[in-house]
């Protein structure tokens, strides 16, 4: 199964089963989807400025700001990180 596959199944869940406590449930839900959704590469966003002609990128996740392209994992919120080859 694969992240998204597993993302949908959890959101088909929670919106086809009737639960006991409901508010603990779907709180536990909502934070698995949230892991689950980090660990899908997604590209930086590349800033218009520049630390030491260094370019500067932005994480698709949270915003945190960081030089060089050596991140596999943003260090503030751990959005996986997608280098596509017009980056390197």
């Amino acid at each position: 199964m694969t992240t998204e596959e597993a993302i949908e199944t959890i959101k088909s869940t929670i919106a086809n089963v009737k639960w006991n406590n409901p508010l603990d449930y779907s709180i536990a839900f909502e934070t698995a989807i949230e892991a689950l959704e980090k660990q899908i590469p997604r590209k930086p966003i590349k800033s218009e400025r520049e630390i030491r002609y260094c370019e500067v990128w932005n994480c698709p996740g949270c915003g945190f700001e960081f030089s060089g392209r050596v991140l596999n994992h943003c260090y503030s919120c751990g959005q996986a990180l997608e280098w596509g080859e017009d980056e390197c």
